[in-house]
Formats: C-alpha cells, sequence, structure tokens
C-alpha cells in the first residue's frame, strides 16, 4: 500500500482548512481521508493522529502506545 498525504492546503467549507490523505492498494483498492480545522496546522494535526490511529504512519519515539 502506498499513501500519499497532500501538502497543498485548500480552504475547505467557511472558514476551516481541509488536509487529505489517499492510499491506494496494489490491488486498485483506494481511500481517502480527510480532517478539517481552523488553521492548517490544526487540520494537518487532526489528519496525522488519524493516519496514527489507523496505523497508517510510524509512531515516533516520544509516543505513548495505548
Amino acid at each position: 500500500m502506498e499513501l500519499y498525504v497532500n501538502s497543498e492546503w485548500t480552504g475547505g467549507t467557511a472558514n476551516s482548512y481541509v488536509a487529505e490523505a489517499i492510499a491506494w492498494s496494489e490491488n486498485g483498492n483506494h481511500a481517502a481521508i480527510y480532517a478539517t480545522g481552523n488553521t492548517a496546522e490544526e487540520a494537518d494535526a487532526k489528519l496525522m493522529r488519524a493516519l496514527q490511529e489507523l496505523n497508517l504512519t510510524p509512531k515516533t519515539s516520544g509516543e505513548v502506545q495505548h
């Protein structure tokens, strides 16, 4: 599986920002994951937390696994 995290920010609905990640497999399956926030940084942080919860990104050494 490959994971692409969009590094460009686009204004979403009203005053929010949207962070996007797309995952696709060799079998042609794909999924898009979005997170929104009041700032680009907030949207990015929410997206990265969601990807970690789904085990799509490695945990950093400073994080505690639950």
